[in-house]
């Protein structure tokens, strides 16, 4: 069958069509805004116009790219660009969308490798997503809580044994560089291959390569199907890495709401610092100590009170939150300035077997354990640790401050399994 030409069609049908048409059009004026770009370089992008623009809002741009409002000034808009925007250009036009940054969660997510926006990055099939929720939400009020009363194994003896993480905590894992962080934390995720925790992991400025390794880990000895990959690496944008954390708990929130338990591991927040320093010093924020802008505490004091332990009456569901944090030759002051990481955390896991044995060595001489008993609960307690963590140099440095101390001689201190 063939379509008629329009010279075929008889003109009183057209113009009926026509005039149809016209009568459904509404020609009342539309008001709408229309902002351009000043300049654009190093992923920020500074924009005029657009008095009606909020906080955090999200713009598109005219080649497609999509960017969130960091900074309103009196006169220009520091926008945070999401993609590369090679396209952007002085003058080119800006729309706001009148939403803020979402991030697709649900089921469908499971098993996947997406950036912070919910884009597939392991294979080309879409993802299911049953709805879309803010990356910036509000922490569950006091009242909405209930107590911390089921533990998260690691699967670590010496952490499970000491430390006992509960589902709804928060728990630092603090140390140098190359100190095995990321191996705890991945073991922690491995473990939950038996229970039924959904497991979130957040690479935030991690080389591809490191990246890769740990979610083959995941796939090979843990249950990726019940795990989500959110990956930001570094050669990501500056804003996809700031919103990286942020999608993630959302994600996570998901699934807490609706009363099943969740675990975030965030690799690592020194990172995330970082970028939100490189961000705020090029939209022109007031820098503090070591360059640091002040809402620096309250960055990530807002996110990680979203980990929580609901109350039953609102299904009873946990999120739990293992951030990552590196420190520069032991220096734990210099974490604790810019985050206040004793003030957000419950407890810290410092990897640095070494500091270990030395403060536990002089607690024990302040608390004046002199029995018999004590001393031997010390020392299994340091010898395991050493043997877990494979470092001969901590029964030396055990050795050494136990002699000093004046609990043990040398000759035991030394023969504690290394």
């Amino acid at each position: 069958m063939t379509t008629p030409t329009p010279e075929a069609v008889p003109a009183a049908d057209w113009l009926a069509r026509s005039r149809a048409v016209l009568a459904r059009t509404p020609l009342q004026a539309e008001a709408g805004e229309i902002g351009r770009v000043v300049q654009v370089a190093d992923g920020i992008a500074r924009v005029s116009g657009l008095p009606g623009v909020r906080l955090d809002e999200l713009l598109r741009f005219a080649d497609g790219s999509l960017g969130f409002a960091l900074s309103l000034d009196s006169d220009l808009i520091g926008v945070v660009l999401l993609d590369e925007g090679t396209a952007i250009a002085a003058s080119s036009e800006v729309h706001g969308t009148g939403e803020v940054l979402q991030v697709p969660v649900g089921p469908g997510l499971l098993g996947r490798v997406v950036d912070p926006l919910g884009r597939p990055l392991d294979r080309d099939e879409p993802i299911l997503a049953e709805s879309r929720l803010p990356i910036e939400r509000p922490a569950p009020a006091i009242i909405e809580r209930a107590a911390v009363s089921e533990p998260v194994e690691t699967g670590v003896l010496i952490v499970d044994a000491l430390f006992a993480i509960g589902r709804g905590q928060r728990e630092l894992i603090i140390g140098d560089r190359a100190t095995g962080k990321t191996s705890l934390a991945l073991d922690a995720i491995i473990n939950q291959k038996h229970s039924e925790l959904i497991c979130v992991y957040v690479a935030v400025g991690q080389r591809v390569a490191a990246v890769q390794q740990a979610i083959e880990a995941v796939r090979r000895h843990g249950a990726a199907e019940r795990c989500v990959f959110v990956v930001a690496s570094a050669a990501a944008s500056p804003g996809l890495q700031w919103a990286a954390p942020f999608a993630g708990f959302s994600i996570a929130e998901y699934f807490r709401d609706r009363g099943q338990h969740a675990l975030v591991v965030i690799d690592d927040l020194s990172k995330h610092a970082a970028t939100h320093r490189e961000l705020a010093l090029l939209t022109h924020a007031p820098p503090g100590r070591e360059a640091y802008p002040g809402d620096i505490f309250y960055l990530h004091a807002r996110l990680l009170e979203r980990a929580a332990k609901l109350a039953p009456e609102l299904g009873g569901g946990s999120l739990t939150a293992l951030p990552i944090a590196q420190t520069e030759a032991g220096n734990l002051a210099a974490y604790i300035h810019p985050f206040q990481g004793l003030l957000l955390f419950e407890a810290l896991m410092r990897r640095s077997v070494e500091t270990w044995a030395r403060a536990v060595a002089a607690s024990t001489q302040a608390l004046g354990l002199s029995t018999l008993g004590p001393r031997l609960l010390v020392a299994t307690w340091l010898g395991l640790i050493c043997r877990a963590n494979a470092n001969r140099r901590c029964a030396s440095v055990l050795a050494e401050s136990s002699a000093q101390a004046g609990q043990c001689s040398t000759g035991s201190a030394t023969s504690i399994p290394s």
